[in-house]
């Protein structure tokens, strides 16, 4: 212990690789098991329903997304700051801003399910080529969108006051709540229980995350006081151009589904879900951290330029050297997990499209970092250029890497967008905040780069060499990112 606490004060920077490298193995490890229950679920459907399972899932999440992006204002996320900046100073303010959080959350959960439910008709026509069957189904949604905003509101509180544990195991226990709901519908109502399945995940994880942050911080709210709404005018401010960004990114997703279901039916729209559901669990599995504990720590030195810069940095550089060793890996044991996770005959398709896709998440592990400059700041119109910018390229790269290449163009399609966002958001912090990246985690980034697109070549490829280039790749990363941190980290 005396060593370790010598080498941190020798180097200041080990404090922060060891924070960053304990979070992550702490949400790491409690999402790997959120993970595999959520696997569990994934079999399930893949065996007893098929890809028509995974096309009307795909269908109705993201369009019923966009009501909830149109009407939530972004309080999971606005929030954050807010809360974190009373934390630890006054404690009636930090009981305001919980109190002011729960209100809008409530309002908000009120306000999307009205739309929701005044917008099924039209949504079911548009999710489903011009087929109103399932009004019904959206109207029964709304209360997943209603539930959606109160959770979104409950984690705000528990992610602004520091509680990363109850955040962790909530995500963990609310998976297994999903579990147990969902497989007896599936079981005796096949495709005709997806839709109360959806409904009924939503509100046991919204008991789930309800039951944490109650513990912690008793429920009051008062979503119709003129006072408690008018004190979260300024935090709402930032929300409504939130709010319009999420929009934006939901609607991008929804024309994506309609596209494919138009293309190629639930089918189609199915393997598409399926393997970007894989990487997607991925992603969240490796990048939970920086929702969670790295986005409260930004915003506390958003307005310090210097230890901005080296927040950012230091988040950056050890996200992508756990991410490269990790996405190399996943790519070599695609089939595996197709295989092991859903239907191989079924999804065969999925699997190409997942190795390619997965690539995007090294990138993302760099951008993340950087994009949340922008939320740090609260900088409003810049953030809205941001994503509407992004979410126009993820149309455009999605539409022409399927009529390009089909199925493996979207996996292409999809990593490309993710490097092409990265471009972005380091383009838009160096012109508005002076940030540049660092040049050591160039460097890094670079070469680990350089394996990651390898072994995303790799999977395109035949031949017996080919799996073991693969694990080459693997051990070359590997090995660079475990004497990083044996050199920047007291463990």
């Amino acid at each position: 212990m005396e060593k370790n606490n010598a080498d941190i004060k020798s180097n200041p920077g080990h404090g922060v690789y060891n924070r960053i490298l304990k979070y992550a193995g702490v949400f790491g490890s409690v999402q790997m098991l959120a993970m595999l229950v959520t696997l569990v679920l994934n079999k399930v459907k893949s065996v007893w329903l098929g890809p028509a399972c995974y096309g009307i899932t795909e269908s109705m999440n993201r369009n019923t997304d966009v009501v909830k992006n149109l009407t939530n204002l972004g309080i999971q996320t606005v929030a954050v700051p807010e809360i974190s900046r009373t934390v630890g100073t006054d404690a009636d303010a930090t009981g305001d801003s919980i109190l002011i959080t729960r209100s809008w959350a409530l309002l908000t959960a009120i306000a999307g399910m009205a739309v929701c439910l005044l917008m099924s008709p039209f949504l079911s026509r548009w999710a489903f080529a011009g087929d109103a069957g399932y009004t019904v189904g959206f109207m029964l949604m709304s209360f997943a969108v209603a539930a959606a905003a109160v959770t979104g509101g409950e984690m705000a509180v528990l992610r602004g006051t520091g509680l990363m544990r109850q955040v962790a195991f909530s995500q963990l226990f609310a998976s297994i709540v999903s579990l147990c709901l969902s497989v007896p519908l599936y079981w005796f109502f096949k495709l005709d229980g997806i839709i109360p399945a959806l409904v009924l995940s939503a509100l046991g994880t919204m008991t789930v995350t309800c039951c944490y942050s109650f513990r912690a911080y008793p429920y009051s709210a008062r979503p119709f006081s003129g006072q408690v709404l008018r004190k979260g005018f300024g935090m709402i401010g930032f929300g409504v151009f939130f709010t319009v960004a999420a929009f934006l990114g939901a609607w991008a997703w929804s024309i994506i589904a309609k596209f494919l279901m138009d293309k190629g039916g639930q089918e189609l729209t199915g393997i598409y879900s399926a393997g970007y559901m894989l990487v997607t669990y991925f992603a969240t599995l490796l990048l939970t951290v920086n929702d969670s504990e790295y986005f409260p720590r930004l915003s506390s030195v958003a307005a310090d330029k210097e230890r901005l810069q080296s927040t950012v940095d230091s988040q950056a550089q050890a996200m992508l050297m756990l991410s490269a060793p990790l996405v190399i890996c996943f790519i070599i044991v695609m089939p595996l997990v197709v295989y092991v996770v859903l239907e191989y005959g079924k999804f065969h398709s999925s699997i190409a499209l997942a190795q390619l896709a997965v690539a995007g998440v090294f990138f993302k592990s760099v951008s993340q970092p950087i994009a949340c400059i922008v939320l740090a700041k609260s900088d409003q119109v810049t953030y809205l250029i941001q994503e509407t910018i992004c979410y126009i390229l993820l149309v455009i790269c999605v539409i022409c890497g399927f009529n390009l290449y089909g199925t493996v163009g979207i996996g292409i399609a999809l990593a490309m967008w993710e490097l092409l966002y990265l471009g972005l958001v380091l383009t838009i912090s160096r012109i508005r905040y002076g940030y540049r990246l660092a040049g050591k985690v160039v460097i890094s980034f670079l070469i680990q780069a350089v394996l990651v697109s390898g072994a995303s070549a790799l999977s395109v490829c035949e031949g017996e060499d080919v799996l073991a280039a693969g694990f080459v790749l693997l051990a070359v990363s590997a090995t660079y990112t475990l004497v990083f941190f044996r050199k920047h980290t007291s463990f």
